[in-house]
């Protein structure tokens, strides 16, 4: 009887081990860490005309401000001692420069700790003005802390015989990558919870208050007489929020997950303009990927290139 239960015990474990620290393709880190730095990038970027505003002690919060904020005990930030506009600037640009090497893979662990700093710092400093992207950015870069970060820019676009991208040679843990989807499926899940008790959202008349919104592209006063309409798109999207981490999860439904998931954040980025979110929530698809997934990407890639070389000859 011991020896039965030690034998399920033992492979209980190694499906977890195998689980959590099976070896993935280092490809798909890569690939994770582009997009995170690219995202990374355009938020400090839209941050950037508003720097002195909400970083300095010239700006809308001072330090005294900061310290009766936090009852005398200050959170990590470089912006409590680097507080002037020109120093403020300066943190700036160090940090978009991490971020731009991030991307190209130049000392990509150095990298990584530069800009999680960055992110711990801008939040804690300017935290009026924080919204659920910024804080979903920071939890990102924490995992990727200490996630492998995969190959550079170069290694993953050198080609190899026949054009193709070169598979990385080594295997890399898959931990990082399960934390990444963990953390989406919780974006999603826990976002639906928090609807749930929305009024707007329970009769189905949430898109037309937001289409009637300040955060709106496109306000109209239609969107009142469109209850259908605003009832198909409401409950839609609750329906896919709740599917997206199941579909996402299953290998054969995979990509019905990516285009339900892309056609839900594109709407968001056309119509809203807070289009930062669609782009920080999408970074974590990219940890659904695998090997197999990437070199298939890749032959159909290289199979469009040489159907146009042929048209252009």
């Amino acid at each position: 009887m011991m020896g039965t239960f030690g034998k399920k015990l033992g492979a209980g474990w190694r499906r977890f081990e195998d689980g959590w620290f099976g070896a993935v393709d280092a490809r798909v880190y890569a690939l994770l860490r582009i997009a995170f730095a690219i995202v990374a990038l355009l938020n400090l970027i839209d941050l950037w005309p508003h720097r002195a505003m909400f970083f300095s002690d010239a700006g809308m919060i001072d330090g005294a401000a900061m310290m009766a904020e936090e009852n005398g005990q200050l959170r990590f930030s470089v912006f409590n001692d680097l507080d002037s506009p020109g120093a403020v600037t300066w943190v700036f640009v160090i940090a978009a420069l991490a971020m731009v090497c991030l991307g190209l893979g130049i000392w990509s662990r150095v990298m990584i700790i530069l800009v999680f700093v960055w992110q711990l710092s801008y939040t804690y400093r300017a935290f009026p003005v924080i919204h659920g992207w910024d804080i979903l950015l920071r939890i990102q870069a924490f995992i990727l802390l200490f996630s492998p970060l995969g190959p550079s820019l170069m290694a993953l676009l050198k080609r190899g015989a026949g054009g193709a991208i070169r598979r990385s040679e080594s295997l890399v843990p898959r931990y990082g990558l399960i934390l990444i989807q963990i953390q989406l499926a919780v974006v999603y899940w826990q976002t639906l919870w928090l609807k749930e008790v929305d009024g707007s959202w329970r009769n189905g008349e949430f898109i037309s208050y937001f289409m009637l919104s300040v955060y709106s592209r496109f306000p109209s006063i239609a969107w009142a007489r469109w209850e259908m309409a605003s009832a198909l798109l409401t409950y839609g999207t609750l329906i896919i929020e709740l599917a997206l981490p199941l579909l996402l999860w299953n290998r054969r439904t995979r990509w019905l997950g990516f285009a339900a998931g892309f056609a839900l954040h594109f709407g968001i980025l056309v119509t809203s303009k807070i289009w930062l979110f669609s782009l920080v929530v999408l970074v974590p698809y990219l940890a659904f990927l695998d090997g197999k997934d990437l070199d298939r990407l890749a032959a159909r890639f290289r199979g469009k290139a040489k159907s146009a070389s042929s048209e252009l000859l």
